[in-house]
């Protein structure tokens, strides 16, 4: 019987990544034809399409995603293969990418990084934990730093640090002047709060239904810009991990007391590229540097 050879997998890989078979075959550094021929043979061995053509526009078929996302840690195997065959001393190339919803958390990690090893290239790429979560599954990251309450023991992960949830809104806000708010402060408050991607307001979320606590969401953001903004304007109380928004002309912040709004960061990799070179170097540095100071993003 017949086997998926490595170049059709390539071949597969760079077109679900690439949307189009011309930029998947620039990407190959090979051309369109040969793209075309690798993908149709690839999905005469499974019996089914991976991906739906309409004109110019490639997507991925129904139900397809997690055979891409086992193709990919596949090529990250092989290639961690190759790698080891061609440089035995040092990681002196390859590419690493790396996500994070936690830039002041990761940053002393990414530095550290960077000046270890210089000559491999890493990408990096910001978002809300759960979207970043969800890219490793598929494969498209190899590496996340996210917060989370618990460990989620579909990667191999370790904890970095703990921190409190904070909230922060205009100067003067009535209830940030005393410090500390607890979570019964914000029943029926104004709330700027992320998008529901976003470990922080998952966490916030499941304490306040615990509590019977009535969050108003007012506006959801994405970003901490618009974020920040919308609380110095007065639009709502925004939330933050402790840390990562100080007070300044504009903003008062206050922690929310309380255990069950202690939230996590965790650094997660799928298990089975644990071991890679590259990835067992980012987990080691980033433990080194866990207990550096900086805040964090939602």
């Amino acid at each position: 019987m017949a086997s998926a050879t490595i170049a059709q997998m390539r071949a597969v890989e760079a077109l679900a990544r690439t949307g189009r078979f011309s930029r998947a075959a620039e990407d190959l550094g090979v051309s369109q034809p040969t793209v075309s021929t690798q993908i149709q043979a690839f999905e005469e061995l499974c019996r089914t399409r991976i991906f739906v053509r309409d004109g110019h526009t490639i997507r991925l078929a129904p139900g397809a995603s997690e055979m891409i996302a086992k193709i990919r840690v596949a090529l990250k195997c092989i290639d961690e293969v190759d790698r080891s065959i061609t440089d035995t001393s040092a990681l002196k190339g390859g590419l690493l990418s790396v996500g994070f919803s936690a830039h002041r958390l990761i940053m002393p990690t990414l530095t550290a990084f960077v000046r270890k090893y210089p000559t491999l290239h890493l990408q990096t790429r910001g978002g809300p934990s759960l979207e970043l979560t969800a890219s490793v599954l598929r494969g498209e990251l190899d590496v996340a730093s996210v917060s989370q309450a618990a460990p989620d023991h579909r990667f191999a992960s370790v904890k970095l640090r703990s921190s409190r949830v904070a909230i922060y809104g205009a100067k003067g806000h009535r209830l940030l002047k005393k410090g500390r708010l607890k979570l019964s402060d914000l029943d029926g408050q104004d709330m700027v709060l992320w998008n529901s991607a976003s470990g922080t307001r998952v966490v916030l979320e499941e304490a306040a239904s615990k509590q019977g606590v009535r969050l108003k969401p007012v506006l959801e953001v994405a970003t901490l810009d618009v974020a920040y903004a919308a609380a110095a304007a007065g639009v709502g109380l925004a939330i933050s991990i402790e840390g990562e928004v100080r007070s300044d002309e504009y903003i008062d912040v206050a922690p929310v007391v309380g255990p069950e709004l202690a939230i996590g960061h965790y650094l997660i990799t799928l298990p089975d590229c644990r071991e890679h070179a590259a990835v067992s170097a980012f987990f080691d540095i980033a433990m080194e540097q866990g207990s550096a100071e900086g805040g964090a993003m939602p």
